[in-house]
Protein backbone atom coordinates (compact mmCIF):
# COMPACT_ATOMS: atom_id res chain seq x y z
CA UNK A 1 0.00 0.00 0.00
CA UNK A 2 1.50 3.72 -1.23
CA UNK A 3 1.42 6.67 1.09
CA UNK A 4 -0.70 8.97 -0.15
CA UNK A 5 0.85 12.23 -1.95
CA UNK A 6 -2.42 14.36 -1.11
CA UNK A 7 -1.83 17.00 1.80
CA UNK A 8 -4.46 18.07 3.44
CA UNK A 9 -7.36 20.39 1.62
CA UNK A 10 -6.38 24.03 2.14
CA UNK A 11 -9.70 26.06 2.82
CA UNK A 12 -8.99 28.45 0.00
CA UNK A 13 -12.81 28.77 -1.19
CA UNK A 14 -13.60 29.83 2.52
CA UNK A 15 -11.02 32.24 2.51
CA UNK A 16 -11.74 33.76 -0.31
CA UNK A 17 -15.46 33.80 0.80
CA UNK A 18 -14.08 35.68 3.92
CA UNK A 19 -11.99 38.36 1.81
CA UNK A 20 -15.52 39.03 0.08
CA UNK A 21 -17.10 39.38 3.32
CA UNK A 22 -14.59 41.72 4.71
CA UNK A 23 -15.14 44.06 1.43
CA UNK A 24 -18.90 43.86 2.22
CA UNK A 25 -18.37 45.11 6.20
CA UNK A 26 -16.31 47.70 4.64
CA UNK A 27 -19.11 48.73 2.30
CA UNK A 28 -21.31 48.87 5.41
CA UNK A 29 -18.46 51.28 7.44
CA UNK A 30 -18.53 53.62 4.18
CA UNK A 31 -22.50 53.38 4.26
CA UNK A 32 -22.56 54.43 8.32
CA UNK A 33 -19.80 57.28 7.63
CA UNK A 34 -22.18 58.89 4.89
CA UNK A 35 -25.15 58.75 8.00
CA UNK A 36 -22.80 60.39 10.52
CA UNK A 37 -21.96 62.79 7.81
CA UNK A 38 -25.69 63.90 7.48
CA UNK A 39 -26.43 64.41 10.41
CA UNK A 40 -26.63 68.45 12.10
CA UNK A 41 -24.11 67.49 14.79
CA UNK A 42 -21.30 65.31 14.12
CA UNK A 43 -20.24 62.71 16.36
CA UNK A 44 -16.65 62.34 16.06
CA UNK A 45 -16.20 59.33 18.74
CA UNK A 46 -18.26 57.26 16.44
CA UNK A 47 -17.27 58.87 12.88
CA UNK A 48 -13.45 58.17 14.57
CA UNK A 49 -13.96 54.32 15.60
CA UNK A 50 -16.18 54.07 12.11
CA UNK A 51 -12.86 55.12 9.94
CA UNK A 52 -10.46 52.90 12.26
CA UNK A 53 -12.78 49.87 11.68
CA UNK A 54 -12.33 50.48 8.22
CA UNK A 55 -8.80 50.71 8.28
CA UNK A 56 -8.88 47.27 10.32
CA UNK A 57 -11.12 45.97 7.82
CA UNK A 58 -8.90 47.59 4.76
CA UNK A 59 -5.58 45.99 6.41
CA UNK A 60 -7.03 42.50 6.65
CA UNK A 61 -8.69 42.06 3.45
CA UNK A 62 -5.65 43.52 1.62
CA UNK A 63 -3.56 40.42 3.84
CA UNK A 64 -6.28 37.65 3.21
CA UNK A 65 -6.71 38.93 -0.73
CA UNK A 66 -3.47 38.47 -1.28
CA UNK A 67 -2.41 35.68 0.29
CA UNK A 68 -5.09 33.90 -1.03
CA UNK A 69 -3.76 35.14 -4.49
CA UNK A 70 -0.22 34.01 -4.13
CA UNK A 71 -1.13 30.69 -3.10
CA UNK A 72 -3.57 29.62 -5.87
CA UNK A 73 -1.13 31.36 -8.24
CA UNK A 74 1.31 29.08 -6.90
CA UNK A 75 -0.42 26.00 -7.93
CA UNK A 76 -1.45 27.16 -11.26
CA UNK A 77 2.22 27.08 -11.92
CA UNK A 78 2.94 24.00 -10.05
CA UNK A 79 0.67 22.53 -12.03
CA UNK A 80 1.59 23.70 -15.48
CA UNK A 81 5.21 22.76 -14.29
CA UNK A 82 4.26 19.00 -13.84
CA UNK A 83 2.26 19.26 -17.21
CA UNK A 84 5.35 20.47 -18.80
CA UNK A 85 7.39 17.60 -17.55
CA UNK A 86 5.09 14.87 -18.29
Amino acid sequence: MRASKRHPALPIGRAARLAFDIDEAREGCSKAAKLLLRQKRLDEVQFEECARLDEALEQAHRLLKGTVRDIVWARIERGSRRARSS
